[in-house]
């Protein structure tokens, strides 16, 4: 086995135990932030020269915070959309594209700035991008256009994913087109990328990903912000996950589309920023059970954070969610009511010290509670964030963690919950030759039911810009699968290259 079950229960309660102790450092954190004399704001420098890559700025550089207040806050330009943390950690598994290093460090670090999202770019942040083929876009009036275009070749001992897997060779593409606006208020961003990796000797096992997202931000005033946020994104069920209905050819297509409204408002020093959303889960293909997996989710969040300029803010996040699926049982005694409602808290802290450490992390409870008496509540742990430290200008770590609540069809299973996680590093050996590495870890449990799944995975990359619009890839990927599912333990190797050309 790769993780024996006493090693994971004290991986979990160690785990646990960190993060209480964690919550309740906090607070004193917070105090000696604002009352040493030992100068705590310049302690995290993390260089032996700080004044060698950044220039920290004076306390008279700074306008004071209650300046900010009543003038304002400067106008954000628009950003080009990315996955959040939650969903690169979280989507609908191994087949989705891997996120790549700078929009991990994107989605990172906009968690440490003002509710409300936006930001400019960090400066002096590494960000894992090549320089000389460093995307500029395509100007059209006030829009921005950024093409990419990937191919390459590749090769994996083991095409399924999947216990017994056969060894094939691939090719993979890869193109996408970002558009965002230069307006002088509001701001408007979006994205639409399609890849498929195809074998070469069984086509069922070929990986299409298509994903497509967008923002609209509204300046209804200097201190409030209305946003618009709206994804899509189609891909295939693993073979091996316990949720998989086709036993033979094509896994089943799983769609999601989810869109939100949210409004933020500054009222004097405290943060304000309340949304609804949904999100719809489709599923297609053959279907072993009698009931559809596909439901939708609503739900209603309210966030508040204390921000007084400080490095270290507080929040504390919650919200009601109804789970409805689209079946409905109509007194059929051997169908289960799956449809819950269900609520959560959380409480974090947001870390801003500028462009070497930034980021949040929050913990917290959640549960929904199904309508069939027959089953179990889906409730549990969640924790999320992510920080990027940035300790010199060639060098970049991200550290991301995320929980996910899945609905599922399995007899007596309530749903699952995903406990997702990973650390990412890259280095700039010269302005166009750079490398990165990669560790990730998912753990996966149905409540109601004895399935546990658990995968570890490690990958490493260089990319060489040899043009102002081009560049040489090269990955390696090993994964190792466990669940307690009879025969679906596998492991995988994965070695591809390519050309990726950018405007």
């Amino acid at each position: 086995m790769w993780l024996r079950p006493d090693v994971l229960k004290s991986i979990q309660s160690r785990s646990i135990l960190t993060c209480v102790l964690m919550l309740g450092a906090f607070p004193w954190c917070y105090a000696v932030a604002q009352t040493s004399d030992l100068e705590f704001r310049d302690s995290l420098a993390f260089e032996n020269e700080p004044s060698a890559d950044f220039e920290n700025p004076s306390e008279t550089d700074a306008a004071p915070f209650e300046q900010l207040i009543e003038e304002g806050r400067p106008r954000i330009g628009a950003q080009p959309p990315v996955q959040t943390v939650n969903q690169q950690l979280t989507g609908t598994g191994r087949r989705s594209r891997a996120a790549k290093f700078s929009e991990r460090v994107a989605a990172a670090s906009r968690l440490s700035r003002p509710v409300g999202g936006g930001g400019n770019s960090d400066e002096g942040v590494f960000d894992g991008e090549t320089v000389q083929d460093r995307p500029v876009g395509i100007q059209l009036g006030s829009l921005r256009l950024t093409p990419s275009f990937d191919a390459g070749l590749g090769w994996t001992d083991n095409a399924e994913q999947a216990n017994g897997g056969t060894p094939d060779g691939f090719y993979e593409v890869d193109a996408a087109v970002g558009v965002v606006s230069n307006w002088e208020r509001h701001g408007l961003g979006l994205e639409l990328r399609g890849s498929l990796r195809a074998f070469f000797r069984e086509p069922d096992n070929n990986q299409p990903v298509v994903t497509g997202r967008g923002n609209v931000r509204l300046d209804l005033s200097d201190l409030t912000t209305a946003d618009i946020d709206g994804v899509y994104s189609f891909s295939r069920e693993e073979r091996s996950s316990a949720e998989n209905e086709a036993s033979t050819g094509r896994t089943n297509s799983v769609q999601e589309i989810g869109s939100r409204f949210s409004l933020s408002r500054q009222v004097s020093l405290v943060q304000l920023r309340g949304g609804i959303g949904v999100d719809r889960t489709i599923y297609g293909g053959q279907m072993s059970s009698l009931q559809p997996r596909d439901n939708t989710v609503f739900d209603a969040t309210l966030r508040t954070s204390f921000d007084n300029g400080a490095a270290f803010e507080p929040y504390l996040e919650g919200g009601f969610l109804v789970r409805k699926y689209d079946q409905d049982c109509s007194g059929d005694p051997s169908c289960f009511d799956r449809t819950s409602r269900g609520y959560f808290v959380k409480s974090g802290l947001r870390v801003d010290r500028g462009p070497k450490l930034r980021g949040e992390f929050g913990i917290g409870y959640r549960a929904e509670y199904l309508d069939d008496n027959r089953l179990d509540a889906l409730q549990g742990l969640i924790f999320d964030g992510a920080f990027v430290w940035s300790p010199t200008r060639r060098d970049t770590v991200t550290v991301g963690g995320a929980t996910s609540f899945s609905g599922t069809n399995i007899s007596g299973a309530s749903g699952s919950i995903l406990y997702a996680g990973d650390v990412r590093y890259a280095h700039q050996f010269t302005q166009d030759l750079v490398g990165d590495v990669q560790f990730g870890y998912t753990y996966r449990t149905y409540q109601g039911v004895d399935i546990v799944e658990q995968e570890g995975a490690g990958s490493f990359g260089l990319v060489w810009a040899f043009s102002k619009d081009a560049a040489l890839l090269s990955r390696y990927t090993f994964r190792a699968f466990e669940s307690s599912s009879p025969n679906s333990n596998y492991t995988s190797s994965l070695i591809e290259a390519g050309l990726r050309i950018r405007r």
